[in-house]
């Protein structure tokens, strides 16, 4: 088990926990907000799940059907991921409608306040978790994972502000009322995480922080290429795929032009983390090309390449 299905399989194991006993106690105090976070921890379960799926399939080898690997599966499970949080808000919603037309009191806030504490801080442990795992293996199911488990530490603080004004109060209409901010809230981030997945389905470029790091590699090899061009980047879950264009003087041999793009190749992937790079090699086009001798850029091909 890699450490990306490990913390996969952690956040489900959680996920699970939180769900049944935020469950069982807004059930038993009557609390639409404690059973909203519920139903929360539930879609955590399946989106989890789905994850822990996903992230085994994205780290199958490539194969003939699918040659270019199954990075992919990461951004079809985000992007699932998505779909269904967007659902449970929508059930929210329904929940909060249900109980602004009907009645109901909530009973021992106390153990509703105890709950929802003690699932902060077993959520901050996991968000912390999960954020490490995804900066170290550059995951987006993981990131999106993290970021809903985020969520959560932000409306579990609001569902406690809430039982406390209706324990002062007596108030029980900032039950519904604070559910469907949540509610808004969670289409929000939903929001933002489809339109991020969708870029990697339609293969938008690589961020534009990465492509500039990728540039600037490039031009510290500039004193052994004439140029480049023809840069094409993707992303697929965590993959960056790249291929670009490389203008090298036509004098030089074969083997020393195999030597400097595969040198270029091996300080992409060196630097920018799950990357794959093709590079296309090509003569230049001057018909007056005086030869490697004597051409102003010539490359200097070193043993060190």
């Amino acid at each position: 088990m890699t450490s990306k299905t490990r913390a996969a399989f952690i956040s489900i194991t959680v996920a699970s926990f939180l769900a049944v006993i935020k469950l069982i106690t807004g059930l038993l105090i009557n609390s639409l907000v404690v059973i909203s976070s519920a139903i929360d921890s539930i879609m955590d379960i399946v989106t989890s799940t789905i994850n822990y799926y996903a992230l085994k399939a994205s780290e199958s080898p490539p194969d003939k059907e699918h040659p270019f690997g199954h990075h992919k599966f990461e951004s079809m499970a985000s992007f699932i991921q998505s779909i269904i949080i967007m659902l449970s808000g929508a059930y929210i919603f329904y929940e909060a409608y249900k109980k602004f037309t009907g009645s109901g009191i909530i009973k021992n806030i106390n153990s509703g306040l105890y709950i929802m504490v003690i699932s902060i801080i077993i959520t901050i442990v996991l968000t912390f978790y999960l954020n490490r795992v995804a900066k170290k293996e550059n995951s987006t199911v993981l990131k999106a994972d993290a970021l809903h488990y985020e969520i959560d530490i932000l409306t579990n603080s609001g569902i406690i502000i809430t039982l406390i004004i209706i324990k002062l109060t007596g108030n029980e209409m900032i039950d519904p009322l604070i559910s469907v901010a949540i509610a808004v809230y969670i289409f929000y981030s939903a929001a933002k995480l489809n339109i991020k997945v969708v870029k990697e389905l339609v293969d938008s470029e690589i961020p534009e922080s990465v492509k500039t790091h990728l540039i600037d590699i490039l031009n510290k090899y500039e004193e052994y290429h004439l140029d480049f061009h023809r840069l094409r980047t993707r992303q697929a879950g965590s993959k960056k795929f790249i291929d670009l264009h490389l203008t090298l003087c036509k004098k030089i041999t074969l083997e020393d032009a195999h030597a400097i793009a595969d040198a270029i190749e091996r300080q992409v992937k060196k630097e920018i983390k799950d990357s794959d790079i093709t590079i296309h090699i090509e003569p230049c086009t001057d018909k007056d090309c005086p030869g490697i001798e004597n051409c102003k850029k010539k490359p200097k091909i070193e043993n060190k390449l």
